[in-house]
């Protein structure tokens, strides 16, 4: 029997499994977004400073000589003024920090230590007896003596002997040239960009310098302890020499403690000098650099101007208390809005002088979430010239974790 074939439905592929497939996938994908929201490791907090700087009330005032050129610092302040001029000029026996400086930098010396012991040798007599020929500064030596290094430095600052610079430039560097070469480029390391030494004594015209630049290497040589003990030496005994003194007029009057003078016609009368400031535990030293006076005592006419600097600004270096923020120093912040202000809790002071700048920044430590307040979270770090202080500071307020919903929806 014919007639048309028979065709079964079309069946229907049920919906729901797929559609449930998809949607505990994505389910999953949300649990496992939100376990790592809840888990993962939250934003660092930052620490702001409230201002980058700050200037100490008042204007530093001096008026410095009409004559030659002139400068004023302190051992960690750098330069604090200077006269317009600063042209390099000779420098006569200031030459002398310098090669005081780099002996104790070759041969370090610690206080009542007297190093090494050098023999006098047939050539350092006849520098000595060269430069007494020619009136030049010296100590007296003979063939054959012994003296310490402590001893030599103190024959080089004391009586400015000329000779005495030479033999310790031929031990440190084994020739004249070399020492020279070596004081050159210890110039140029410490910012000295109007210096060119020529010889270890000054003795030489073109050994040049200027006022801003003798600031700088007496910064150096002051930070070592022995430098500033025999500076301040009125006068010592050697074994030939017998007893010698100090060229430093001024020395132990207006409150001078060193540090050398030097004298010649080409140079006129210069003097670099130091005086002892004490800002609570700590002594600071105020250094003057006076070149260049020509008159008929020359170098007595540098002392009495270099200390008329002196006495015009000792009493403009001191400790000065800083005015804290009323908001603080800076704020502690945290992504989720959780902030804090931050303090110091005792007074910060700081030695300076009128008009100074303050730099600040802040390093903020490593902590683990619930923060107390009132904890010790970050350093203050006070720059002035060249020295930088260190000032804890606390958050006023506590820092807790973010919250369930923070943590969920945080991108």
């Amino acid at each position: 029997m014919s007639g048309t074939p028979s065709t079964s439905p079309s069946r229907k592929v049920p919906m729901f499994p797929i559609r449930g497939i998809l949607f505990l996938v994505i389910v999953l994908l949300v649990c496992v977004l939100a376990y790592g929201r809840f888990t993962g490791a939250l934003p660092s907090m930052e620490a702001k400073v409230t201002s980058t700087s700050s200037s100490l009330p008042g204007h530093f005032s001096v008026t410095f000589p009409t004559q030659g050129e002139s400068a004023v610092g302190t051992e960690n302040l750098g330069v604090v003024a200077s006269t317009s001029n600063q042209s390099p000029v000779p420098i006569a026996s200031v030459t002398k920090i310098m090669t005081a400086y780099l002996v104790l930098k070759t041969h370090p010396l610690q206080p009542g230590e007297n190093g090494p012991t050098l023999t006098m040798t047939a050539q350092d007599v006849a520098s000595y007896q060269s430069d007494l020929s020619n009136g030049y500064s010296v100590l007296k030596v003979a063939e054959g003596e012994t003296l310490t290094e402590k001893q030599l430095l103190e024959g080089l600052l004391l009586p400015s002997g000329d000779n005495v610079a030479d033999t310790l430039g031929r031990w440190v560097s084994g020739s004249n040239e070399n020492f020279v070469a070596k004081m050159n480029e210890t110039a140029k390391s410490l910012g000295m960009t109007k210096t060119h030494y020529a010889d270890a004594s000054g003795v030489s015209e073109t050994t040049v310098s200027n006022a801003v630049d003798q600031i700088k290497i007496a910064q150096a040589a002051m930070q070592d302890p022995v430098f500033r003990q025999i500076v301040a030496m009125p006068q010592v005994t050697l074994p030939v020499a017998g007893t010698v003194y100090n060229v430093n007029g001024m020395l132990g009057k207006h409150a001078i403690v060193g540090i050398k003078t030097g004298s010649t016609s080409a140079a006129g009368g210069c003097f670099i000098s130091a005086t002892p400031v004490q800002a609570g535990d700590e002594t600071h030293y105020i250094i003057g650099a006076v070149l260049g006076q020509v008159t008929q005592q020359s170098l007595q006419s540098a002392l009495e101007a270099n200390v008329n600097i002196q006495d015009q600004v000792r009493s403009q270096f001191k400790l000065y208390t800083l005015d804290q923020p009323t908001s603080g120093y800076g704020e502690l912040t945290t992504a989720w809005q959780n902030n804090s202000p931050l303090k110091a809790t005792e007074p910060v002071k700081v030695f300076g002088y009128p008009g100074m700048k303050i730099n600040y920044s802040i390093n903020l430590k490593n902590t683990e979430l619930p923060l107390p307040a009132n904890t010790n979270i970050a350093t203050l770090k006070i720059q002035t010239g060249q020295g930088v202080q260190s000032v804890p500071l606390q958050n006023t307020q506590a820092i807790n974790q973010p919250g369930l919903l923070w943590k969920l929806i945080r991108f």
